[in-house]
Order: C-alpha cells, then structure tokens, then sequence
C-alpha cells in the first residue's frame, strides 16, 4: 500500500539575506515580499505557531558530540546520505565576517557552514560542562487551500508537493525566527518548576548562538499542518572572543 509523504518542490534561483546592523528586514516587508512571490506561484504556506517545552533540549558534553551534531544539521560527513535533492530547502544561518546572514542551502555551502561552525566552537571554547545545548523547535505551516491539488507521485509514494520560491522559503524562516523571540519574551509563561538552565535557555538570556538552522528537507504532515524542526546550538554565557550572533 503507497504512503502519503510530504515533499517540497523549489523553483530555481537562490538568495542570501542579510542583517543590517542587529536588525534583519521588518516582517510587514518580510510580508509584501511573500505576497509577491505568491503571485509569481508560490504555494500560499503560511506560519502557524512554534512549540517548545522543557524536553526539547539536550545537553552536549565534548566536542565529538558538537560535530556529531553538526555533521548531521549539515548532512556532511558521517550523514551525507541525507544530502538528498531537498536538503536544498534547509536555511541555515552563518557568519559573513563578524555579519551574521541566513541562506538557502546549496550542496556545496553546508560543507563551507559546516567548518565555519567548527571554528565557531573555537573561537567561543565551551568548556562542555553544562553550557552547550542543543534546542529543538516545531514549526508548524498551514495551507489555505485544498490539499487535492498538490498530490503527486515522489520516490514512488503518494506525496504532497509544493513550489515554493527563494524567498518565500526565506520568510517562513524569518517567520520562525520571530516566533522564538517572542517565545523568550513570554518568559511567564514557564513552568515554576523548570530546571534553571532550561529557564536560561528558554528566555535566551546571557548566552551565544553557535548554529542555527531550519531542516525543511524532513517535514512530516500532522492535523493539516506541515511540521518542520528548527535547531539552535546554544552557549552559555558570552566570550569577549566570540563572534557569535544572537536571535
């Protein structure tokens, strides 16, 4: 019996995004931007909502584990195999100088993230005794119009698929990104039972971004909505050596 898995489609072309000091774009740009690109064909996904709790978090003990973890966000090294044609839909952020950008994923830019990330944990030097983490997030879109229309055959399964622009993927980033700030801004919401350390984390407060990215190359279809997982690699406290960026 053929299963239904979700898949996405691009069109071609490819983009960076830049900040502009701490600040990227406004999101009422962000969403003209996205209104366009609909017109021009985009399937119309919008951004619903973001899930965190306390469980989403894992701590990472050594430097083996951080590359471990980087080579699969990356699928470089010992999971390559997961580099297939959709890995292209992931957006990762990087560092462009001491400028930190976001971009699509090209086959040969996650290998250039992959070690840049690397000297990254250099430059930053966890000690791996409690403050680096690793947080992983539910995105979760939503597509206003029928599903029928989308149905097609991928790797011999029934499937969904979605053409999606450059920078119509770039602003469910985007929508994300802002969804995990508001998150840290309703810190009352918290449990009063909360490990400290997950409160910290949660809230973003006095810590470091060594890696962050969006794998839209694993989405699984859950209550009409499209899920994705958003990762962030966090370190605690800040180093006057670092160049790292914050949410």
């Amino acid at each position: 019996m053929k299963v239904f898995i979700p898949a996405y489609f691009i069109t071609s072309g490819h983009s960076v995004q830049k900040w502009k000091g701490t600040d990227m774009e406004s999101m009422r740009d962000t969403k003209r931007i996205m209104e366009r690109e609909i017109k021009k064909g985009s399937t119309p996904l919008s951004f619903e909502q973001m899930e965190i709790d306390t469980n989403n978090y894992q701590e990472i003990t050594s430097v083996e584990k951080l590359t471990q973890v980087l080579q699969y966000l990356h699928r470089v090294g010992n999971y390559k195999s997961l580099a297939g044609k959709t890995v292209i839909n992931n957006v990762y952020t990087f560092m462009r100088g001491r400028t930190p950008d976001f971009t699509r994923a090209r086959r040969y830019l996650t290998g250039k993230i992959y070690h840049q990330m690397l000297r990254q944990e250099r430059k930053m030097k966890p000690t791996y005794e409690g403050d680096c983490y690793i947080e992983t997030a539910k995105c979760y879109f939503s597509l206003p119009e029928e599903w029928e229309k989308h149905k097609m055959i991928y790797l011999n399964n029934d499937a969904y698929g979605f053409i999606l622009s450059n920078k119509y993927i770039l602003g469910l980033y985007k929508y994300c990104r802002e969804a995990r700030r508001d998150i840290a801004m309703e810190a009352h919401e918290i449990p009063e039972n909360t490990n400290t350390v997950v409160q910290r984390l949660i809230n973003m407060e006095n810590l470091e971004v060594l890696s962050h990215c969006l794998l839209l190359d694993d989405v699984w279809i859950e209550d009409n909505l499209i899920g994705a997982k958003m990762y962030t690699i966090f370190k605690l406290g800040i180093s006057s050596q670092s160049t790292a960026f914050l949410l």
